[in-house]
């Protein structure tokens, strides 16, 4: 059961591109990138950018949310880049079993709501 909820919010985290967040409702920060990213066009890195560039006016649930992202992100880079250069979502999937200890440590912490 745990393996897979850590399987479910990898992929969540993970993989699921900020440029997205508009149509896939991400999480905390939905709300928040609609309203400061919403004349923003999709495509070429733009929402990754406005996300950049607001996020110190976000809502502090986002803020929390990213700095969980960017936690898991740190622990998991290593695992990612090593096993799915891509970053493939299908890749990431197959994989999520053989990352280090610490990448699993982030991500059980992250869906436990622990960190």
């Amino acid at each position: 059961m745990m393996k897979s909820i850590m399987v479910i919010g990898a992929v969540a985290i993970l993989s699921a591109p900020v440029a997205m967040a508009k149509e896939r409702s991400f999480g905390a920060c939905a709300a928040d990138i609609k309203a400061k990213c919403a004349d923003v066009k999709p495509g070429g890195g733009r929402i990754k950018d406005c996300v950049k560039t607001q996020a110190a006016e976000f809502s502090d649930a986002c803020k929390a949310m990213l700095a969980r992202v960017a936690e898991i992100s740190k622990a998991c880079t290593t695992d990612v880049k090593e096993s799915c250069p891509g970053k493939e979502r299908s890749c990431i999937l197959k994989s999520i079993g053989n990352v280090k200890d610490q990448c699993k440590e982030a991500l059980a912490q992250s869906v436990a709501g622990t960190k």
